[in-house]
Formats: structure tokens, C-alpha cells, sequence
């Protein structure tokens, strides 16, 4: 009996080791679940955002028009790529973003939008994004690098940070948000 679970336990370990290049999280659909009405009409849409075959951490340079003639996400020029998200990343941004009670639909903070980290999610040739302001815990939404809905992510702010600083580990600026942590 030993060996037969020993030789199911290898044959499963072996057959999920089976991966054919790129991050293993290409090509996957991603969220699958439900996403709340007032979440969905913020992301314009769950389509690229549940459905991204890949999603490229960003660093902006948090003044708007830096972005005029570079690559830029909204306006604001991108200064720095991460390597792109993996599977367990994604999931982890998706459960933030597609989560209702990461948002306050029913406050409106009236703050100077300065984002610092984005993501930009990719599928079939599209792209949407998701821009996220520190000094205010705001958070952008739009598509193809245009403006989109914004709204507070006060209470996943250490999530969003958490994942930060895993793709940009090191990073002065975001390790002066958790106290260096």
C-alpha cells in the first residue's frame, strides 16, 4: 500500500512539474469567481483583469505630463519594469481587486492623484491597469494607458504594499511607506 501512494504522490508531483516555458502563469484564467456589480463598472469590465495572461509590475514617476513622449500609463512616465507577476502574484493582486471590501464607494478623498506603483494587466493584445496613489490610498483603473475610475483602497493598503515591494524589493520609497519593513 506504501508504494502504490508513493508512486500516485511522485506521478502527481511529476505531472504538475510539466510546464512548457514562460512564468506558468501565461495563457491560465486567472479569477473565476463572481465579481460584485460596483467592482465590475470601476474596472470597466473583469474581462482583462480576470482574464490577463500576463501582468507587468510597473514603477510611474508620480507627476502627471512626465509621460508626455515615453511609455508612460496615463500620463505618468513608466520608470522602471519588474519581471512579470507570477501565478500565486496575480492571484494575490486579483483577490485585492476584485475583493468589494477593499473599496469605499461612499467616500470621496479629493487629493492630488500621485501614483507611484501600477500593474498592467495584457490579454489578446489589450491592456488595462491598475494605478496605485500612497499618499492618498487611491487607486486608478483605465485601459490602453487612458484614464479610468479611481477609488480608495484604505483597507487593502497593506496588501497592495505587501506585493510592492515583493517586485520591487529594495525600493527606497515604498520601504519608507511600511517603516522600512
Amino acid at each position: 500500500m506504501k508504494k502504490i501512494s508513493m508512486a500516485v504522490v511522485a506521478a502527481v508531483f511529476a505531472l504538475g512539474a510539466c510546464k512548457s516555458g514562460g512564468s506558468g502563469s501565461e495563457g491560465k484564467n486567472m479569477y473565476s469567481g463572481n465579481v460584485d456589480a460596483q467592482v465590475e463598472k470601476l474596472l470597466s469590465g473583469k474581462d482583462i483583469y480576470a482574464d490577463a495572461t500576463r501582468v507587468i509590475p510597473v514603477i510611474v514617476n508620480p507627476e502627471q505630463g512626465s509621460g508626455e513622449k515615453k511609455e508612460n500609463l496615463e500620463g505618468f512616465a513608466i520608470v522602471k519594469k519588474a519581471k512579470p507577476l507570477s501565478a500565486e502574484q496575480i492571484a494575490k493582486l486579483q483577490k485585492i481587486v476584485f475583493n468589494t471590501g477593499t473599496y469605499d464607494f461612499n467616500t470621496q478623498k479629493r487629493c492630488v492623484f500621485k501614483p507611484y506603483v501600477g500593474f498592467i494587466f495584457e490579454k489578446e493584445g489589450k491592456q488595462a491597469h491598475a494605478l496605485f496613489c500612497f499618499s492618498c490610498n487611491e487607486v486608478a483603473f483605465g485601459r490602453d494607458a487612458k484614464p479610468g475610475n479611481i477609488e480608495d483602497f484604505d483597507a487593502a493598503l497593506k496588501e497592495v504594499l505587501g506585493l510592492a515591494l515583493e517586485v520591487f524589493p529594495g525600493d527606497a520609497a515604498l520601504s519608507k511607506l511600511t517603516g522600512g519593513k
